[in-house]
């Protein structure tokens, strides 16, 4: 499905109108209506409603408004129109009881998506939030309050103009900047290490004050006797074994020691030990006090936000598969086997050695809206060097109807031309995208040093020149009017290194 202007998703751009090329015979155009219902058939199974119904209303529009106008209709066989005929109208019936079921799928995944993406809007606020980090403005300036002024006048502090004090500091990153008052040089002299002279002159101690130090009495420590036996026992047991190898003396000593432990002797060490006598501390000099430096006006700058997205705690919400709308205008996911080029190319060694091309069939089938080439079918074909043709396609059919295959693109090589897609290969590609728009081109260049192989497929512009190009052969194309290239790199094909294929070598 295919999103509206105003971001609603309208189901019906996704079933445009099919402009007949009377190039294609009505068999391809038989063909591709088989592989709608086909298709349609595996997503009603898979219980997937909104898929379906795009399905069937392809369906529709091909039979009614692009096969009755091409130019070989009225030779069509009858059979075969009224087979067309009765699918239709089957078609039309479903598509009538699926319409509103869909539509009520649509609104619900819309709304699901909507709160999910209010949900992400919400975690980016709140991260933002987070990671800024905002000061509250200073109103009030102290450099005009009378109480302030008159303390720095008594205080000797020089007067200070509002400028100057709110003055931010320019920094790397402008945050809080401050004016500070210099001291006076009798505090320097008192109070710093290095004196006023600061770092230009050489260290003097004061000499007019003396530092004095507590007694060792307020402050020793209460020690256990135990303990203290113990270890001197221990100090005296290690000595005893450097000068002497018989310890059995010390030993019992320690032994003893530790018998008398509510002995009266040992209460009288333990007073002895604590020593409660009034120990007159030496008199204090006299401490000249340095008023207290004024309040000074930080100008505060907003901080810098330096959290980004990923320090927010709180995680983004995901949707999952099965919130997210279908658009069934993209083409859907492919997935390849990474052997099977390996594969192809030891299958066209012969042609390859000789420049000449070879070509192959990839075919394969549809699960969970994703497609799988399963298959590569190498038909009998006409090769030159600069180009390759099947010779009998009703081969290649046979064989995808036998294995219920969808045709999925081609393979050819460029034995001595670098990798990309001529006039002749994109005039081939359109006619596997017309079958199924995820059909694409894989082109194996063996000698091209910069890139040996590209996967590729026509643009919806690209589409539009070509059917429109009625030139054959080798030849140029004008580029389509908004300047977007005919043909792409794919970048929804996937290498799977487990993916099966078997390979049906036709010639």
């Amino acid at each position: 499905m295919a999103p509206s202007s105003e971001g609603a998703i309208d189901i019906y751009l996704s079933t445009k109108k099919v402009d007949v090329d009377n190039r294609i015979s009505l068999r391809i155009y038989s063909r591709i209506a088989d592989n709608l219902l086909r298709l349609a058939d595996i997503f009603r199974q898979e219980d997937n409603v909104i898929d379906l119904y795009v399905m069937l209303l392809r369906f529709s529009s091909l039979v009614t408004e692009t096969i009755p106008y091409h130019k070989d209709y009225k030779t069509f066989p009858q059979g075969s129109k009224l087979y067309l005929k009765k699918k239709l109208i089957t078609s039309l019936s479903e598509l009538e009881e699926l319409k509103p079921v869909v539509q009520a799928k649509i609104q619900a995944l819309q709304t699901r998506q909507k709160y999910h993406q209010t949900r992400q809007q919400d975690s980016l606020q709140i991260c933002n939030k987070q990671s800024s980090l905002q000061w509250p403005a200073t109103e009030k300036h102290y450099s005009t309050d009378k109480r302030f002024l008159q303390f720095t006048e008594q205080n000797g502090y020089p007067r200070q103009n509002s400028a100057s004090i709110s003055k931010p500091t320019k920094g790397p990153f402008q945050s809080i900047s401050s004016t500070i008052l210099r001291p006076k040089e009798e505090t320097l002299s008192k109070h710093s290490i290095l004196g006023p002279t600061g770092l230009s002159g050489h260290w003097k101690p004061p000499s007019s004050y003396k530092v004095h130090y507590p007694s060792n009495a307020q402050f020793t420590p209460l020690v256990i006797p135990r303990d203290n036996l113990t270890q001197q026992s221990t100090k005296e047991e290690t000595t005893s074994r450097e000068g002497d190898q018989s310890s059995e003396p010390e030993a019992s000593d320690l032994g003893s020691l530790i018998e008398t432990k509510n002995d009266k002797n040992l209460t009288a060490k333990l007073d002895s030990l604590i020593s409660f006598d009034v120990v007159e501390s030496p008199p204090q000099p006299e401490v000249i006090r340095q008023p207290s430096p004024p309040p000074v006006l930080a100008d505060v700058q907003e901080l810098m936000t330096v959290s980004t997205l990923e320090t927010c705690t709180e995680p983004l919400i995901e949707s999952t598969s099965s919130d997210v709308l279908p658009c069934s205008e993209d083409p859907l996911e492919l997935h390849i086997s990474i052997a099977l080029m390996d594969s192809f190319m030891k299958l066209a060694t012969s042609n390859t050695n000789r420049n000449l091309e070879t070509c192959g069939v990839l075919a394969g089938s549809l699960k969970n809206r994703k497609f799988y080439i399963t298959a590569l079918i190498i038909p009998k074909q006409e090769s030159t060097a600069n180009s390759c043709q099947t010779t009998n396609e009703e081969d290649i059919f046979e064989v995808q109807d036998q294995r219920s295959l969808f045709p999925l693109g081609w393979i050819h090589t460029h034995p001595t031309q670098s990798c990309f897609m001529s006039s002749i290969d994109v005039h081939t590609h359109y006619s596997y995208q017309i079958m199924l728009p995820e059909a694409i081109a894989i082109v194996m260049a063996p000698t091209d040093a910069s890139k040996t192989h590209g996967i590729f497929r026509l643009t919806s512009d690209g589409m539009s020149v070509i059917r429109q190009c009625p030139r054959r052969g080798f030849h140029s194309h004008d580029s389509p009017s908004d300047g977007t290239p005919i043909y792409s790199q794919c970048t929804d094909v996937y290498m799977s290194p487990s993916l099966k294929f078997d390979v049906i070598d036709l010639r």
